[in-house]
């Protein structure tokens, strides 16, 4: 591994308060593999088994849901240097949720799951670090399935739209309507009444494929 790979990891959640000559003591060449994928190349597959930690090194992914039709609806956004769904590395399920596609070129470090139950029975700061991943994870999760349950159509989108975006990238790639309505359990017609609702307001302008917020402010205060 270049050392520049042992920097990014310092940075890695999962190595949090190592520094990058720690991390090569425990992780060489031979622990891991890494590979290099194109934008739009699928980086896993849902459903494909899960037998190695895969850790993004350099650029970004998502989470998506393929359509019949062939469009992606973006689940979850992933920068480098986070992990891929972690937690279902372990467990009786070893399975991809969801499919993993290139939103960049990126570079994948891939860490055995044997190997890294081996460090985490050796260094505890890693198995901490691990643990808090997965909880954090799941009160990500959990926040989600409660907008989805309880939330108003409005509050709904706002969420959504804050999930997939920031203030450096407030652009978010939108699929066919009818199918970001059926996922948050509505009406194509309700979801674009809310949609015009909100452009009328200045609050995020749309065109034929994204959603452009315009007040990110405005959309946390449907929230409150």
């Amino acid at each position: 591994m270049h050392s520049v790979m042992y920097d990014i990891l310092t940075r890695c959640p999962l190595f949090r308060g190592m520094d990058a000559g720690q991390i090569k003591q425990i992780i060489t060449s031979d622990d891991v593999s890494i590979t290099s994928y194109k934008k739009g190349d699928i980086i896993a597959k849902r459903d494909t088994a899960y037998s190695g930690l895969m850790i993004l090194l350099q650029g970004s992914a998502a989470g998506t849901v393929s359509y019949p039709s062939g469009k992606l609806l973006h689940i979850d956004a992933i920068e480098a240097p986070e992990l891929i769904a972690p937690a279902f590395l372990f467990g009786g399920y070893n399975r991809m949720p969801i499919d993993v596609v290139a939103e960049s070129d990126v570079e994948i470090l891939t860490l055995h799951r044997g190997y890294l139950f081996e460090l985490m029975q050796e260094n505890v700061l890693i198995l901490s670090n691990f643990i808090d991943i997965i909880s954090n994870r799941a009160d990500v999760w959990s926040k989600k399935i409660y907008a989805l349950s309880f939330m108003s159509l409005k509050e709904k989108l706002a969420s959504y739209l804050l999930d997939h975006s920031s203030e450096e990238n407030p652009v978010v790639p939108i699929p066919d309507i009818k199918e970001i309505a059926e996922y948050f359990a509505a009406t194509r017609s309700a979801l674009l009444t809310v949609i015009e609702g909100l452009e009328k307001k200045h609050i995020i302008r749309t065109d034929t494929a994204n959603i452009t917020i315009l007040n990110r402010n405005a959309l946390k205060d449907i929230l409150k």
